[in-house]
């Protein structure tokens, strides 16, 4: 398990990057000393804190290689920033991913992070989520004091960043050194005990603000509605840029977030055939134990050297490193309840690492051919994740009273299984995209070949896969764009076998998507509306003739349309709503005819959500919030026997800016108290637990910028 020689190779190619680019600096100012320096905005590939200051339809973002702004790119993108997440007082993924169209929350991992899908299919928690275009072992919920924007890319996208599960991804883009000196700190309380603190200070280290610095973290404690549970967050990340010339730029991070708190197990479920019978319980109820808890820490570390050749080249090197470690013990399985008192069981996995190291260099060029005009992109990256799982163990923890669970009278269990190596993948990738433009109109052709391995899955995963993607858009008149795109993805069934001890090969996604994006209000306003038909095939389900082995008849179909709109109605009103609706159905699965027309387990049909924020004019400094989400109800399983009822929450806000840097704000979250489910765990006989959403809680924050 060798993970430094690809590293040593792609930091080698990075120095040489580093060493050529100085040389064609010196070339270039000696040559032409009078010629105008061209701006690093210009060429930054994957950057776009521009696009902070910029209308939502002309921000670049970091899922389009070529460069490419939202209005640009031939497929749905969501684009989440800082700005919105601090009205809405945002502290979990769930409050992040409310804002995007074909987006919802899957299962809660006992309070730990939560899951999503996309598309109605499941947002791989390996391959599916992203931090500054790399991945990003998703195992932990993402601290949001680093976040400078979050880009929900829809559909298969292999042809960008390989091995991925089709519904699409969710990339967080961390916050970045500016030129100008900002010092913020803010402080924050609220509900069931909710605590918390940051900073984050920025600006140049030198006088010419060529080398810039970005330093920040937070912590905060409680906040939970779970009787007993205290969870504790805290986090410190630092970033440097360097414009080293004006042609080459030199940027590095590292962050660190810690986590702490005890498993929460949701609530029992008096009639397991009616989920809403739980609601005669207290919200906060808590059926696990103290000693049960989860912890953990998550590292992350990159570097990134960007560089101009010419007018029409330029380049990019990046590498990252992601570490996370977990303790992982749980109540599980729990229920269900029968003659008033619940079952109990424990699952422990403690001492969990998981390591992915990521390296990426890439070139983009652009060249005219008669009319046409081409921008071309060819690149090649590696990824490596190793795995070591805890040592495993489960028993019974002993039932207790249904509405009066007495707890913390069960001696702590020691683990007593083996740690072991659970995965050892390495996936290289070659890729070349060629964006072809005449006059109003872009025809957008790539091709990606992938090599997969995963070293310690029996029998050993070893394949290859090429995925072809295509886009033709047509500018209609400036700010309008209609498209129409095809693209692929595959994701490897690691360590699955056929009967006849044949190792089972990817899944695959495809999906045909058309859309219409505008700009209205003088580019103040963007509407994106998109139609798509996605499938997924291929995909493992238990062999119902052969036990231990798999069958690869499941297959899964998903139409649907989904509408967004962001941007500013006047300068002092914006707003943001989006709403998805799916049908999500099952094709085929593991007998022939079994769950076929059934929806897709954990998928809903509709989501919409709304904020929307409005400047008092009368009164300057003082601004007024709220919105909503709703989302639709789910089925537990394919076979569709078990449902969760569909909820829909309103949030209300209000903040505002003194003199001096001082600005208040007070968030009241689930105003009407609405009682509702998150997630659900399901059995033949019917529902065990139900995760309960946040009940009404209130936010109050502090902050003074200097």
């Amino acid at each position: 398990m060798n993970h430094h020689r690809p590293l040593r190779t792609a930091i080698a190619q990075a120095v040489l990057l580093v060493a050529y680019g100085a040389a064609q600096a010196q070339t270039s100012t000696t040559d032409d000393a009078a010629a105008p320096a061209p701006s690093m905005r210009q060429v930054d590939v994957v950057d776009s804190t521009a696009g902070a200051a910029a209308t939502p339809a002309r921000r670049a973002q970091s899922s389009s290689r070529l460069g490419l702004s939202v209005l640009e790119t031939p497929r749905s993108v969501s684009v989440i920033d800082n700005a919105l997440l601090e009205q809405q007082m945002a502290t979990t993924e769930r409050d992040v991913l409310r804002n995007a169209s074909g987006i919802a929350t899957r299962s809660e991992y006992y309070g730990s992070y939560s899951q999503f899908s996309i598309r109605g299919l499941w947002a791989n928690n390996t391959f599916n989520f992203l931090r500054d275009g790399a991945k990003f072992v998703h195992l932990m919920d993402p601290p949001l004091f680093n976040i400078e924007r979050v880009e929900v890319i829809k559909g298969p996208a292999a042809l960008e960043f390989g091995q991925v599960a089709p519904g699409g991804l969710v990339n967080y883009v961390s916050k970045r050194p500016l030129a100008e000196p900002l010092r913020t700190v803010k402080a924050g309380a609220g509900s069931h005990g909710w605590r918390s603190a940051e900073f984050d200070f920025t600006g140049p280290l030198n006088a010419d603000g060529t080398l810039r610095y970005r330093l920040d973290g937070a912590a905060s404690r409680g906040g939970s509605f779970v009787d007993g549970n205290t969870p504790r967050k805290q986090g410190v990340a630092g970033s440097l840029e360097w414009q080293i010339t004006p042609d080459t730029r030199w940027r590095a991070q590292a962050e660190y977030q810690g986590i702490d708190g005890t498993s929460t197990s949701g609530l029992a479920v008096p009639d397991p055939k009616n989920p809403r019978s739980a609601d005669v319980l207290p919200v906060g109820t808590f059926y696990g134990e103290p000693w049960l808890n989860t912890d953990g820490h998550l590292r992350f570390y990159s570097t990134e050297l960007q560089h101009r050749f010419s007018d029409g080249l330029e380049g990019r090197v990046h590498l990252s490193r992601n570490e996370t470690f977990r303790n992982v013990n749980i109540v599980s399985p729990m229920g269900p309840a029968a003659d008033g008192s619940v079952p109990r069981g424990y699952w422990m996995a403690p001492r969990q690492n998981y390591t992915s190291d990521t390296a990426l260099a890439e070139l983009r060029a652009q060249l005219q051919t008669g009319p046409v005009k081409h921008t071309l992109l060819a690149g090649v990256d590696w990824r490596a994740i190793e795995g070591i799982y805890g040592a495993r163990s489960t028993g019974t923890l002993g039932a207790v009273d249904l509405y009066n669970p007495v707890t913390g009278v069960v001696a702590p269990v020691a683990s007593t299984g083996i740690s072991r190596v659970s995965s050892d993948t390495r996936n290289t990738g070659v890729f070349l995209q060629d964006r072809l433009a005449m006059g109003d109109f872009a025809l957008l052709l790539g091709l990606r070949h992938d090599r997969f391995k995963d070293a310690y899955t029996t029998p050993v995963t070893d394949l290859s896969q090429t995925q072809p993607s295509a886009a033709l858009s047509w500018e209609v008149r400036p700010g309008s764009m209609v498209y129409t795109s095809y693209a692929r993805s595959f994701q490897a069934n690691s360590g699955t076998l056929l009967w006849g001890d044949r190792a089972a090969p990817p899944s695959e996604g495809k999906q045909l998507e058309v859309g219409w994006k505008e700009e209205w209000l003088n580019q103040r306003l963007l509407t994106t509306v998109s139609a798509f038909d996605l499938e997924l095939s291929d995909a493992p389900a238990t062999d119902p003739l052969h036990p231990g082995y798999s069958v690869l008849t499941a297959r899964q179909r998903i139409k649907g349309v989904e509408f967004e709109l962001q941007g500013r109605i006047t300068p002092g009103w914006i707003v943001t709503a989006q709403a998805s609706f799916q049908n999500p159905k099952v094709l085929a699965d593991t007998t022939a005819g079994a769950n076929v027309g059934n929806r897709v387990g954990l998928a809903t049909r509709r989501t919409a959500s709304l904020w929307t924020q409005y400047r008092v004019p009368q009164l300057p400094g003082l601004w007024l919030g709220g919105g909503l989400v709703h989302q639709g109800d789910k089925f537990t399983a394919n076979d569709n026997l078990w449902r969760l009822p569909g909820f829909t929450t309103v949030d209300l806000a209000a903040g505002y800016q003194f003199a001096g840097g001082v600005r208040l704000q007070v968030n009241l979250k689930n105003v009407a108290n609405r009682r509702y489910y998150l997630d659900g765990t399901a059995s033949a006989a019917g529902f065990g637990a139900v995760t309960p959403g946040q009940p009404r809680s209130v936010q109050v924050s502090l902050d003074y910028s200097f």
